[in-house]
């Protein structure tokens, strides 16, 4: 089917009690799988590129192999910018038909914040495109020495429902990623989520709620977020690092060099394979 409107997408599934997962592919093998678990779960899902991938496989390409797997799968698909700071690559996301654009100025000064998301939001309406922004530092595992230094840190850096309204007002934002207690770039079950400050979030702002740092959010927080309600789950660092190990181990298997063209092309059917269930798994939490 044509891609899905995010927005839309988030909306409809938040009426049925239930979060939607954004998921980070980083090649072509973890594009299909990702599409391949969204239908075999018939579940709607995101797939989200950030600007590593983009740059190493360029819009054109990603774009083009994206629309043709969606339009042969019967599940709703959306296409999602994450975390960009650069306003050219916005605009180019914008250009390629993506359905939503995240701009990350959550380092920014709070007035620099506003006016720069607004920009982009400015800039998004004409596409049709939804624009989600960031509100607090949600901040990265690999910034803190420790994890106790990390949920220190996360502890002091929360959103207030008093800001996330504001903002999402003066903004116009289509859907707000509140620092709850989650971190991104951690894959254990690290995060422990302010589940009455997400409540009071959702109710004070009327837009669609993401969760950053997902894979290091445990399964029963995870439950509980979305019914708090949530309806979008990032999830990059559990589904990479099962990734990175297929792929690690596949490639100790490749053998001579007279057979290593043969191996080559199996190896990243192991990548697939472990991208498809684990994101098979996180849909099926996030839908109950």
């Amino acid at each position: 089917m044509p891609l899905v409107a995010t927005a839309a997408m988030l909306r409809s599934e938040r009426a049925a009690g239930r979060a939607v997962g954004a998921f980070e592919p980083y090649n072509l093998e973890q594009i299909e799988a990702v599409l391949e678990a969204a239908e075999a779960e018939r579940a709607p899902v995101i797939v989200q590129l950030w600007s590593e991938v983009l740059e190493t496989f360029g819009f054109t390409a990603l774009c083009a192999a994206i629309r043709a797997l969606a339009e042969r799968s019967p599940a709703p698909i959306a296409v999602h910018l994450d975390h960009a700071t650069d306003h050219a690559l916005i605009d180019d996301a914008l250009e390629a038909g993506f359905q939503s654009v995240m701009f990350d100025g959550s380092r920014l000064p709070y007035e620099e914040n506003v006016e720069q998301t607004r920009d982009v939001v400015r800039r998004a309406r004409p596409y049709g495109a939804a624009v989600e922004a960031e509100l607090g530092i949600i901040g990265n595992i690999a910034e803190y020495a420790s994890q106790e230094e990390a949920r220190e840190a996360v502890r002091r850096l929360l959103t207030t429902p008093e800001q996330a309204a504001e903002f999402v007002r003066a903004t116009g934002i289509d859907i707000l990623a509140p620092a709850v207690g989650s971190i991104h770039g951690c894959k254990l079950p690290f995060a422990r989520l302010d589940l009455p400050r997400i409540r009071a979030i959702v109710a004070s702002t009327g837009v669609p709620i993401a969760l950053h740092g997902g894979s290091g959010v445990g399964e029963e927080q995870v439950r509980a977020a979305v019914e708090a309600g949530v309806s979008k789950v990032n999830v990059d660092a559990e589904v990479r690092t099962l990734a990175i190990a297929a792929l690690r181990e596949a490639a100790g298997r490749i053998g001579t060099l007279e057979n290593d063209w043969v191996d080559y092309a199996r190896a990243p059917r192991a990548v697939k394979d472990v991208t498809r269930e684990a994101v098979r798994a996180r849909i099926r939490l996030l839908r109950g």
